[in-house]
């Protein structure tokens, strides 16, 4: 079976065993009954990521390496989304089934986006991962800003899936065809609307993947969404749409060489477009970082200053600059769910922590907390030691190889103002509390997702300085794999 169908199947077998054993609990029963289905719906959902990582690796697969890397990094990160949802089902009053299918039919949308090789199967494809979450990010009827964070992503879904839409149309009328391949094999006598549907393909997935100026919505989305919902979409959506970049620039690079007929003179302009777009987001999401108040609000600042790096790494993406994305990817990943996931912890008492000054006294009432969220910002920000910084000096050091020595002094100023601005949060910490914070304890998933990143940024951001181990060489030669496989064509 196709992997990608996986988690949808999943999904229906969730919607059916909850079916089978729903029930009528009373009013004091409701936290209890969710949180006791909330375990029982995960555990299916995770068998169905399981047998999907499973069939990856099967050695009759049709995939090529760079989809195995792809769809294997948006289940391990649909695991932790997963984990973290039960605080919520914990915590409120909706039931489980709904939102868990929902994530799985998102994570199959994904999977499909990431293997498609068909301009119209991806559109539906990332119709099917995006549609999901918009129903999610409101799933607290309770808090007005979710319905209003709700609002703002769909508008800008479709503003993306328009631009898209208009892009596949023109490049259907310029090649005859809906293959990816054909930007890189077709010859057509319409150059001019190859350029126009090449330049709308890029905007729709540069608009959809957050990059300056299409991101207004993402810090509001971070304030307003729970924060299972914000990591689904800072680690697999964010992945899913850069690694469908990273393909189209690959055939389109393919193409180049091959193709006179004008695609020479759009591929030539790429690199200055994300340069620019890439340098913005650089610039305004860390500056904003800087004056955030609110802790969600810092945390999506700061993830627009992270999409400014990917769009600095896709500039030489034919070169090491796709491997350089796809560990960005993942460091930005694991350091962005880290943090979400210690606020969720703190914020078992009706959202008690949601200000930078909210953190006052953590240091002597939680201290292996703040030592992982410490460890978690300073990761976001590119400090030595963490992967964070290992992913940093990737981009910069492709830049640097490439030639692109202007964008690499951009990438230095805004890692000093990405360091700042985190810096805040931690030296909140080290105050003293005046009484009126509500502790709370991390619960048994939140503890898990927490191992995990803290571990992962430590481990990978330590072994390339220490020469530590396997896994570590393991990680960076399977993403070489998997960037490889698309330089000739899958």
């Amino acid at each position: 079976m196709n992997p990608a169908f996986i988690p949808a199947l999943g999904a229906l077998v969730v919607l059916a065993v909850d079916l089978a054993a729903r029930s009528r609990p009373s009013d004091e029963e409701v936290a209890r009954a969710n949180a006791l289905s909330g375990i029982r719906l995960v555990s299916v959902a995770g068998l169905s990521l399981l047998a999907g990582l499973i069939a990856l690796r099967r050695p009759d697969s049709s995939l090529d390496a760079f989809s195995i890397v792809g769809i294997s990094f948006v289940m391990a990160a649909g695991f932790l989304v997963l984990c973290l949802s039960l605080t919520h089902f914990g915590m409120a009053r909706s039931r489980p089934a709904e939102p868990i299918a929902l994530i799985l039919f998102s994570l199959s949308g994904m999977a499909a986006a990431i293997m498609a090789d068909h301009l119209l199967g991806l559109m539906i494809a990332m119709e099917l991962a995006w549609l999901p979450v918009i129903a999610l990010i409101s799933i607290d009827s309770r808090r007005l800003s979710s319905s209003e964070s709700s609002l703002k992503a769909f508008f800008a879904h479709a503003f993306a899936s328009l631009i898209f839409a208009h892009g596949v149309a023109f490049l259907y009328g310029a090649t005859g065809s809906l293959d990816l391949s054909s930007l890189g094999m077709g010859s057509t006598d319409r150059p001019l609307l190859l350029n126009v549907g090449v330049t709308l393909v890029l905007t729709g997935l540069l608009a959809r993947a957050v990059v300056a100026p299409f991101h207004p919505w993402s810090p509001d989305v971070h304030e307003g969404a729970p924060s299972f919902v914000t990591i689904h979409i800072v680690t697999g959506l964010q992945a899913t749409t850069f690694l469908v970049l990273l393909r189209v620039l690959h055939a389109l690079a393919l193409g180049d060489a091959s193709v006179s007929g004008g695609l020479g003179e759009i591929t030539s302009r790429v690199p200055i477009l994300l340069a620019v777009l890439g340098t913005l987001g650089l610039i305004w999401g860390h500056a904003m970082a800087l004056v955030q108040v609110g802790l969600r609000r810092l945390v999506g600042w700061l993830g627009v200053g992270q999409v400014g790096f990917f769009a600095l790494a896709l500039v030489d993406a034919t070169q090491e600059g796709g491997e350089a994305l796809l560990l960005a990817l993942f460091a930005a990943g694991v350091s962005a769910a880290g943090v979400l996931a210690i606020l969720s912890s703190l914020s078992h008492h009706e959202r008690a922590c949601e200000h930078v000054g909210d953190l006052s006294g953590m240091m002597q009432e939680s201290p292996i907390r703040a030592a992982l969220l410490a460890l978690f910002f300073l990761s976001l920000g590119g400090f030595p030691g963490t992967v964070g910084f290992v992913a940093r000096v990737e981009i910069l050091a492709a830049l640097e190889h490439g030639g692109h020595r202007y964008l690499l002094m951009a990438g230095l100023a805004a890692t000093v103002l990405a360091l700042i601005a985190t810096g805040r949060p931690l030296l909140a910490m080290l105050r003293r509390s005046d009484g009126g914070a509500v502790s709370s304890r991390a619960l048994s998933n939140e503890q898990l997702v927490l191992a995990i990143c803290g571990v992962s940024i430590l481990y990978f951001g330590l072994a390339p300085i220490l020469n530590m181990g396997t896994v570590a060489d393991g990680l960076f030669e399977w993403i070489d794999t998997g960037v490889a496989s698309l330089r000739v064509g899958g």
